[in-house]
């Protein structure tokens, strides 16, 4: 009997509360790289988004400064955008982007897919081109008339 209780003593295992540490320690260490991946595809999404609007902003300013008119035109289908330059008589491709991390084009809501800039900045075919990012917010991006202002509005 005095035996058996040495062995009991020196029984090595795990309590309970040791393996509820040992997997909360576990798991948090497993989280933390799969937190820094949808960070980084959040800002990439971020930065696509902010391209986007620089690339219309672009071809705007260049129709102005260089008077030499330029477009931006939408395929919703391809999920892509190409900037032009009209360099008469063709049309020289400046940019040409797919929307590649998490950014779909969903809807435009103006009649040609392809924003003409006048010399004046105006485009020929304002309005909004809705996006949607992987979470299924919605983005507006509206070409205001007259000005060609680009304005950004996210909905949460």
């Amino acid at each position: 009997n005095i035996n058996r209780g040495r062995d009991m003593k020196n029984n090595k295992g795990f309590t309970l509360l040791e393996l509820i540490l040992y997997i909360s320690i576990i798991s948090i260490i497993l989280l933390i790289p799969m937190l820094k991946v949808d960070i980084l595809h959040n800002y990439k999404e971020k930065q696509e988004l902010k391209e986007f609007v620089k690339d219309i902003n672009y071809a705007r300013n260049k129709t102005i400064t260089e008077s030499i008119p330029h477009s931006a035109l939408i395929d919703i289908n391809r999920n892509t955008y190409t900037i032009y330059k009209q360099d008469h008589p063709v049309k020289k491709i400046v940019k040409n982007k797919k929307f590649s991390h998490g950014i779909k084009l969903k809807q435009l809501s103006i009649e040609k897919p392809e924003i003409k800039f006048s010399l004046s900045g105006a485009p020929d075919n304002p309005g909004t081109i809705i996006l949607e990012n992987k979470k299924g917010k919605i983005v507006k991006i509206t070409i205001t008339p007259a000005t060609g202002k680009v304005n950004v509005y996210y909905n949460d």
